[in-house]
């Protein structure tokens, strides 16, 4: 997904401020849809005004003037040829699964623990965001939207499970089994131990 499209796909919900679109890229629930950050937002505006997809309106409310970003027609069939492509799979960047990956029988536990609580938290967080979301009577969801919110509700309860069945295996010595083949985590110990007696003595 490209930022220009997803830009695109905000406007089309009504015309839009750069506030107002920066905000729908950082709310509680943002990454579990866009997935990118958008640092550059307005660069991309200039950028998608420029090539004619989208032209800018100046509105008034409460006696003050505003600049709204609105789609063309160019714009408009630009989005929906970008809506009838397949989508790219998913790709998965989750700094928690790369550190339990790394992890090795030298780290505390208790770490690991804390690490799932915080996320248990911040998972719970977006999830209740989510529900009260659908319900809100502002914000706009069509009905195909309310189909990917309801993923994003599963996703996070299978989240939310699998924190509550990992913390149960962590608190009662209750880890599963690995697989270790090549011995790889015998000699990722030796090689540590080797690494650190050589910087003890300054080699």
């Amino acid at each position: 997904m490209s930022i220009e499209h997803s830009i695109l796909a905000v406007i089309s919900f009504r015309p839009s401020t750069g506030y107002d679109i920066k905000a729908e890229f950082e709310h509680k629930a943002a990454g579990l849809f866009w997935g990118m950050s958008y640092g550059s937002l307005y660069p991309k505006l200039k950028k998608l005004e420029e090539q004619g997809f989208i032209i800018t309106v100046e509105s008034e409310a409460d006696g003050r003037r505003k600049k709204l970003y609105e789609l063309t027609g160019k714009g408009w069939t630009e989005l929906e040829s970008w809506l009838a492509i397949k989508p790219e799979p998913p790709s998965i960047k989750d700094e928690l699964f790369i550190k339990m990956a790394a992890w090795h029988k030298e780290m505390d536990l208790t770490i690991l623990a804390g690490h799932l609580k915080a996320r248990a938290i911040e998972s719970q967080e977006v999830l209740n965001f989510i529900i009260k979301w659908k319900q809100n009577n502002t914000s706009y969801i069509n009905s195909v939207g309310m189909l990917a919110m309801r993923y994003a509700e599963l996703k996070l309860e299978a989240e939310l499970q699998w924190i509550k069945e990992a913390l149960t295996s962590i608190e009662n010595d209750g880890l599963p089994k690995g697989q270790d083949p090549k011995k790889l985590g015998e000699q990722q110990m030796k090689r540590r131990k080797t690494a650190l007696e050589s910087d003890i003595w300054g080699l």
